[in-house]
């Protein structure tokens, strides 16, 4: 744990299958241990995502909170409550709803999240993406520390084979649940497990496979650190939420560190964990480099624009790139007083405990003329200050504070209305200034 640098909060995620139960036995170990040195004891919050698909998952997640209460940690249940279960590859959302529902609490209490990925996990990963065809980034090994919708997620088992954290639970005696999906062999993953043996007789071993994730782990830092240098040469992270982008350093560094480029360009402006598939990309890098650009294409979820498509804002040799509309999430997100999350993958927002109750959703085009109109009408009361050389796109997709269909507050715009009683904060997390590092 030491190399991870823990914080003073930690969530640990916890499912009830032996590999969780034993990371949770684990950090009630180290926590004793750090008792016995007269070390910093963290404060530990057992998690347990309910996604509601089988109906064992509530019993599960009730027992999860006794062995949790009986090893001296509080627990809290996460239930998954979409819009519409999805009817098609269900394991991935699973998984997507499960780190929104974890870092969302993490990220509400500046809270460090540590999961249970280990050793076996690492050359199953290794062999799904080679399954995929991923290229340098998909093949590297996982890392124990990494960031996501800005939380720290720990990883202290990655070293650890899955054998040895089920003796471990054995020795201390300490039962855990067996998801029947483990062994569903419609799932991928299950068929790479099954897979592992007949691939030790040609010698790809556990161990082999992981070795090559980690070389590739190396090969990823030295691209990404020449990602870094072009990215601070050539974008301009803009606190509304959209890049402006210069084109000619895309033009001139190897392709390889362009398309990395431009994936973390279009992760960075839609929120989104993921990259598009590398045909699209390399699609995007031909007409950047063409000058075929003009008006712009959508692609992941962004709109690329280049050629003064937005007057005032982007001139010359220069692209922007901001969120698509249709792609904002229509599900309103609720705080509590004092509490914040990630909207939509980009924004941090917050509520201060003297706001008045409400909730998060899209500014949207209609917002926006109702700031407009009301600044307007009442100066005295209201204030509006649009932003110069912002699209208004751009404007639609910021996050704004609504009750009973009536825009409470939009901080961009220095809008808030007099019933608000606190101000209503939101900071885009997607990118960074240029020249930041």
């Amino acid at each position: 744990m030491k190399p991870l640098r823990p914080g003073p909060q930690l969530g640990v995620a916890v499912s009830g299958g032996g590999d969780s139960v034993a990371l949770m036995l684990l950090v009630s170990l180290w926590r004793d241990w750090l008792g016995q040195k007269d070390q910093p004891v963290p404060d530990v919050t057992v998690l347990t995502v309910d996604h509601g698909l089988r109906r064992e998952a509530a019993q599960e997640a009730r027992q999860v909170g006794r062995w949790a209460r009986a090893l001296g940690f509080s627990h809290k249940t996460l239930k998954w409550v979409p819009a519409e279960k999805p009817s098609a590859n269900i394991q991935q959302a699973a998984r997507d709803a499960r780190y929104g529902l974890l870092t969302g609490w993490a990220g509400a209490r500046e809270a460090d999240l540590l999961v249970a990925h280990h050793l076996d996990d690492q050359a199953e990963t290794f062999l799904i993406r080679l399954q995929r065809g991923s290229g340098v980034d998909g093949l590297a090994a996982m890392t124990p520390v990494s960031v996501k919708a800005g939380v720290r997620v720990l990883r202290p088992l990655l070293t650890v084979p899955q054998a040895r954290l089920r003796a471990t639970l054995r020795v201390h005696q300490q039962k855990w649940v067996e998801d029947p999906s483990n062994e569903d062999a419609r799932f991928l993953r299950v068929q790479v497990r099954k897979a592992l043996p007949l691939l030790d007789e040609l010698g790809l071993t556990r161990d082999r496979l992981v070795e090559t994730a980690l070389r590739m782990t190396r090969a990823r830092a030295a691209l990404d650190d020449m990602c870094d240098q072009v990215e601070r040469a050539a974008v301009c992270w803009c606190e509304e939420g959209f890049a402006r982008v210069a084109l000619r350093p895309l033009r001139e560094v190897p392709d390889e560190i362009a398309l990395r480029l431009l994936a973390r360009i279009l992760k960075g402006v839609t929120g989104s964990v993921y990259a598009p598939r590398l045909q699209g990309l390399e699609a995007l890098l031909t007409a950047v480099r063409t000058g075929t650009l003009q008006g712009g294409r959508t692609l992941g979820g962004a709109k690329w624009s280049a050629a003064g498509k937005w007057p005032g804002v982007n001139s010359g040799d220069e692209m922007v790139v901001l969120r698509e509309g249709a792609g904002l999430s229509a599900e309103p997100l609720t705080l509590k007083p004092g509490g914040q999350a990630v909207w939509d993958g980009r924004f941090r927002v917050m509520r201060p405990k003297k706001l008045v109750a409400g909730e998060v959703r899209a500014l949207g085009a209609d917002g926006l003329k109702l700031a407009v109109s009301l600044a307007r009408e009442n100066p005295q009361a209201y204030g509006c200050d649009l932003p110069h050389q912002v699209p208004r796109p751009v404007l639609h997709a910021l996050p704004a504070y609504w009750r009973e269909g009536g825009l409470l507050a939009q901080p961009h715009l220095g809008f808030f209305a007099p019933e608000c009683g606190g101000v209503f904060e939101a900071r885009f997390i997607g990118g960074r200034p240029r020249g930041d590092g």
